[in-house]
């Protein structure tokens, strides 16, 4: 219990230091003298918004969409190994059911916390936000103890192999269809990837895959300052101990005066993109309220593997355990051409965790792509498909375009829907 504790307190002073390393890399200035705050006294409206962004900060995700008018409901799937994971379902009775899967150290909430951001409620849909396991919603098993190394010991691919499936089964048990809708946000598509190639039944059971900046092909990351920190974290006697990771030590750094939030927020655009202009700094408090949610360390391992070998594959051990694994020295590569899932990607230029060509090399080698969007902003960052100021019109609206939800050209992916 003492080592666990030591451990718990050098991540966080392992956390602080990292911020301020990724800062001094970047060598940016902080922020404009325009973006200072201003000194005058609060109006009663600025006092209620405030107020406002305190609760939203703390509320569960459930609460958080009943308290902007839709029906919410928790439900929990458990997965065929074991673990016990929490589901949150905007209803709507007889609609098309859509599930929204989250990224690396995200959870539910990145779909909700800035508002009704894709209103995908208000177009007819059944919305059903997933929780992979290991996140705030998902630390539970049938036996396992989350405090034990036991539960830990899972990537991203476990997450694909079982967490989706049972997810996506249980929805259509419930809603009675026989197909849903998807969409991914990075590690939200890392997973689907790994479930249509290993399980190839769950194409049937998929209308249409939204990818927005899908973490997959990485080998344009690896000079990554953020990538070359993990790394060497890693291999410290202390990283090579750690199970889990990210699991609220932001909030405490970050919140403890003006100075360290603004460090922050610096440290996030070194990791994700620098985008002041589309960065909502008033509700960054709402951000550290649920992000990060926590994850496994090995999940975070696994994506250091892919960006250092260049190969979109499970999990590598030792050539000995490898070779018990997979009968290869080196696991064997996802084969992307069996994702028959429609597929359309959307990207952005200055997405420093899913690099443009990348992402293009990506779209190439899935079995079905049916059409590509990079954002038409330059500064457009990774987590910007979720916080982003204009994301409604930059993103979602063509994404609504795309599911035949408004007005579209002739030729995009309507057509797929039926």
């Amino acid at each position: 219990m003492h080592l666990r504790k030591v451990f718990s307190i050098k991540k966080i002073l392992f956390c602080f230091l990292l911020i301020n390393c990724l800062i001094k890399f970047t060598k940016l200035q902080l922020i404009d003298d325009e973006e200072d705050d201003s000194n005058e006294e609060e109006t009663q409206e600025e006092k209620a918004e405030r107020k406002s962004i305190t609760e939203d900060s703390n509320l569960s995700v459930d609460k958080l969409i009943a308290k902007y008018g839709y029906p919410a409901e928790v439900h929990h799937v458990t997965t065929e190994d074991g673990y016990i994971l929490t589901m949150h379902r905007i209803r709507k009775v007889g609609a098309q059911p859509f599930l929204l899967q989250h990224g690396l150290v995200d959870s539910s909430a990145g779909y909700v916390i800035m508002g009704p951001n894709i209103s995908l409620a208000d177009h007819n849909y059944d919305i059903w936000l997933g929780n992979a396991r290991g996140n705030r919603y998902s630390r539970n098993h049938t036996f396992l103890d989350p405090e034990g190394e036991k539960f830990w010991e899972f990537s991203w691919h476990e997450i694909g192999v079982y967490d989706l499936p049972a997810m996506i089964d249980y929805i259509l048990k419930i809603t009675r269809y026989k197909r849903i809708q998807y969409i991914g946000h990075s590690q939200g598509c890392t997973t689907f990837f790994v479930m249509c190639s290993m399980k190839p039944e769950y194409n049937k059971k998929v209308i249409m895959m939204q990818a927005m900046a899908p973490a997959v092909y990485a080998s344009e990351t690896e000079d990554h300052p953020y990538i070359r920190a993990m790394s060497l974290y890693f291999n410290s006697l202390v990283g090579s101990a750690i199970t889990e990771m990210f699991n609220g030590e932001f909030r405490f750094l970050c919140g403890m005066t003006e100075e360290t939030e603004r460090l922050c927020i610096e440290a996030v655009f070194a990791i994700v993109g620098r985008n002041w202009k589309e960065f909502n700094r008033k509700m960054f408090p709402v951000i550290l309220g649920h992000y990060p949610a926590g994850v496994a360390a090995k999940q975070v391992k696994h994506f250091i593997q892919i960006i250092k070998s260049g190969r979109f594959a499970p999990y590598s051990y030792s050539n000995s355990k490898n070779y018990a694994l997979y009968k290869e020295r080196e696991p064997p590569a996802y084969n992307l051409s069996l994702i028959t899932v429609p597929t359309y990607v959307y990207y952005s230029t200055n997405d420093l965790l899913c690099h443009p060509s990348d992402v293009e090399d990506m779209y190439k080698d899935l079995g079905r792509p049916i059409g590509k969007y990079l954002v038409p902003m330059k500064e457009f960052n990774h987590m910007d498909f979720l916080w982003a100021l204009n994301v409604r019109r930059l993103v979602y609206s063509k994404m609504l375009q795309v599911l035949g939800k408004t007005k579209h050209h002739k030729g995009n992916a309507a057509a797929y829907i039926q």
